[in-house]
């Protein structure tokens, strides 16, 4: 911001895409999981079978790298749509 008060409509909007970019954050993050889950079950069935995959143990550090990478994404988010509820909540005492 460069010291000009935004309205609420412009506040509400940005509101709105923060919202959806949290929820395909969310989504990604469901769909990493569940990959992870996966690359978990191959993992057990290696050990099972007394052999060892480095396909899947490169598998599950990149997923688990872009788990974190996509949690802190999430957080950063869900941080940017806190200020944003700051914001608006000024915003709205202003123009009472």
């Amino acid at each position: 911001m460069s010291g000009q008060s935004r309205s609420a409509a412009e506040l509400l909007a940005e509101r709105m895409a923060t919202i959806q970019a949290i929820a395909a954050a969310n989504t990604e993050q469901l769909r990493l999981n569940q990959a992870a889950n996966g690359l978990m079950v191959l993992d057990m069935k290696d050990d099972r079978d007394d052999v060892t995959d480095a396909a899947h143990q490169a598998a599950q550090a990149r997923t688990a790298a872009a788990q974190d990478n996509n949690m802190e994404t999430i957080n950063r988010l869900e941080q940017a749509l806190a200020t944003l509820d700051q914001e608006l909540a000024a915003a709205l005492r202003k123009d009472s």
